[in-house]
Parts: structure tokens; C-alpha cells; sequence
């Protein structure tokens, strides 16, 4: 396992299988709070991480709205 940076780009080769976790909007899990998703290109065999803005504190009083803990609400921010 390892972490592709902002724009990476991956060449597949071989036969072989790969599962690619991008991570998801609002919880990515690695300190980014972006939102995080990849491309995978079928025409080059590659895939390309991105990384997108998105209104963080509307979702956290969406969240708070919902009555969801104030922890997962706050770790949002940090994108843990």
C-alpha cells in the first residue's frame, strides 16, 4: 500500500488487479480535507489523483443540524 500525492499519476501494467481508495469527501483519512477522488483513464491504462474544495463549514452545520456528534463534526476540518 501507498499514498498517491495531489496529481499523481499511476501507469497500470500486467495482468494484475489493483484497488485504488481515493478516499471520500469529508473523511479522506490522511490529513487533506479536501475532497479526493481518481480518474482512471481506459485509453492510457492510469489512474490520476485529484483533490477538490467543497464547503466544509456548510456541511458542518448540516451535520450539527442532524444532530451528529461534535466529533465527527470537527474532525471534518482536519480531514481525519
Amino acid at each position: 500500500m501507498y499514498r498517491l500525492s495531489e496529481g499523481a499519476v499511476v501507469r497500470m501494467t500486467g495482468d494484475g488487479k489493483l484497488v485504488a481508495n481515493p478516499g471520500s469527501v469529508g473523511q479522506p483519512r490522511d490529513g487533506d480535507p479536501r475532497a479526493s477522488y481518481i480518474v482512471y483513464d481506459t485509453a492510457e491504462s492510469t489512474i490520476t489523483l485529484n483533490r477538490v474544495e467543497y464547503e466544509i463549514n456548510a456541511t458542518q452545520r448540516l451535520m450539527m443540524d442532524a444532530g451528529l456528534p461534535r466529533w465527527l463534526v470537527e474532525r471534518l476540518s482536519a480531514g481525519r
